[in-house]
């Protein structure tokens, strides 16, 4: 049988376990694979790519509520000397490389490093999926899967195992020795309803028990994330999620969004809880709302018997009373909601979210009135944007009784209109592989500066908290001059005090 190492370049320092890696190796260990993994978050590691801890620069930023003590332990081993270790011992047949857009060139490096060995890789996840032909022209590159994998990896390792001829397996991609690239039609989605609900969660806590504890509200739980619905039904501009419905639908004729079945969720709970001692659930969906009434009311009963806090995310269009408080009875910790930007036309026109802002605002009251501790998730520094249109955003913040509001800088991700968008205005090289959106801005606008962006969003919870009177104070934190940098820290240190209730720590 095939032997298969995952390889997860992961420098973002969150400890969320993906999915993707979890379901992709019980598969293959089902039908008599031998599975193992490569993951790179825990070191230091010495690349040219700085280490982004999204935790802390969200508390850095007052986006979440500060969590005591929150120190992830590193490793102090280096990373390529134990990968090359890894490799030599367990002797793969495949390299299974799973890489977002931030994580890609990550991913190279390290590949760079075992490329002697001479084993065979795919790559699977969102960029190469959306951006197919940028990822298979690296050299350090052999094969893509471009959409899901389960079919594609498993008829791929079977070949492998068999010895028989791969290169027509579908959603693969893959290069010939003499440069030609053969790219195969995407089959039908997966049934989600036939998958395993056991994720193989052992491949990554049997070496390191504490991968799973994350921060949520300024506590530490053991979290490990449960897929309620693939794909989803809207059309934001910033998002690739749209995408994926818009290839599945003209490949093959069918809808890449769908949900999971009750009982098969219950399952995958139960296995979470009692097997690998799960204290919260983080469900996986972009949209958790999706739901009909129907299949709410039949997950609110379901879980009513798992007994466990979760958290989940959804639009404010989607937020009802009798659904919220359905879901506080069972278990609804904490809930995030896009807000996403303050700004009726612009929201709608180039961040494609149609809403008025009295929904979003009657959203956040209805939840505040229930108890739910709630998120507001907003972006900054979309293509065409101004700092005067930023400043909406902040305004209508100030009207929603948030508990935390997030503020990201928007990056331009393959896959997404809101990319083109800025391609088309020359506010990037059509070429480049973006950061995270944790990282600082890659577009260069002439109205709306990479500083004037990055000092908004360190000071975004201030604006949307302090009272106005503060502003000319806020505004001089701001600037990113040593004279910024102490006012920055004095103000933050007194919204901890006064809005989370914390003294502040040392600092970032």
């Amino acid at each position: 049988m095939a032997r298969v190492l995952f390889l997860y370049p992961n420098l973002r320092a969150e400890s969320l376990i993906p999915p993707c890696i979890t379901l992709l190796s019980r598969i293959l260990k089902d039908r008599g694979h031998t599975v193992d993994l490569f993951d790179s978050t825990n070191y230091d590691v010495p690349l040219e790519f700085k280490r982004v801890d999204t935790d802390k620069i969200k508390e850095q930023n007052l986006n979440v509520r500060p969590t005591d003590s929150w120190t992830r332990e590193r490793k102090k081993a280096n990373v390529f000397d134990d990968l090359q270790k890894k490799v030599q011992e367990f002797s793969p047949d495949l390299i299974a490389v799973t890489a977002t857009e931030a994580t890609f060139l990550v991913g190279i490096t390290l590949l760079k490093s075992i490329r002697d060995f001479r084993i065979r890789n795919i790559w699977g996840g969102v960029f190469p999926t959306f951006a197919p032909e940028r990822a298979i022209g690296f050299g350090e590159v052999d094969m893509l899967c471009v959409g899901e994998g389960e079919n594609c990896l498993t008829d791929l390792c079977e070949c492998l195992d068999q010895k028989k001829d791969y290169s027509r397996v579908t959603n693969l991609w893959l290069k010939r020795p003499a440069g030609e690239i053969i790219k195969n039609s995407i089959t039908k989605p997966v049934d989600i309803n036939e998958l395993p609900t056991n994720l193989d969660v052992g491949l990554f806590l049997e070496k390191e028990p504490d991968r799973s504890i994350r921060p949520m509200g300024g506590k530490l739980y053991r979290m490990l994330p449960v897929e309620t619905h693939r794909g989803c039904p809207y059309t934001c501009a910033f998002c690739n999620s749209p995408s994926q419905n818009v290839l599945y639908e003209e490949q093959t004729k069918s809808s890449f969004f769908r949900k999971k079945r009750i009982d098969r969720i219950r399952e995958e709970l139960l296995y979470y809880r009692d097997k690998w001692n799960v204290q919260y659930n983080f469900m996986w969906a972009d949209t958790f709302f999706a739901w009909t009434p129907h299949e709410m009311a039949e997950f609110a009963e379901m879980y009513q018997d798992i007994k466990l806090p979760f958290w989940c995310q959804t639009r404010p269009e989607t937020v009802k009373t009798e659904i919220l408080t359905m879901l506080k009875n069972v278990g609804l910790d904490r809930i995030s909601y896009g807000i996403e930007h303050g700004n009726t036309k612009f929201r709608r026109d180039v961040v494609n979210r149609r809403y008025p802002d009295e929904v979003v605002v009657q959203a956040g009251i209805i939840t505040k009135e229930l108890g739910i501790p709630f998120n507001g998730n907003n972006i900054i520094g979309y293509p065409l944007e101004t700092r005067a249109l930023t400043f909406e955003t902040i305004e209508l913040n100030r009207k929603i009784p948030t508990d935390t509001m997030s503020c990201s800088i928007f990056q331009p991700f393959y896959g997404t209109p809101l990319r083109d968008l800025a391609v088309k205005h020359g506010f990037m090289d059509p070429n480049l592989i973006c950061p995270s959106n944790s990282d600082d801005t890659v577009l260069k606008m002439p109205d709306y500066s990479s500083e004037e962006i990055r000092g908004v969003r360190r000071c975004f919870a201030m604006y949307c908290r302090f009272p106005k009177n503060r502003w000319p104070e806020i505004a001089e934190a701001e600037k990113l001059t040593p004279s910024g940098d102490q006012k920055w820290r004095g103000l933050r240190d007194e919204f901890m005090n006064t809005y989370y209730g914390k003294k502040p720590e040392s600092e970032f």
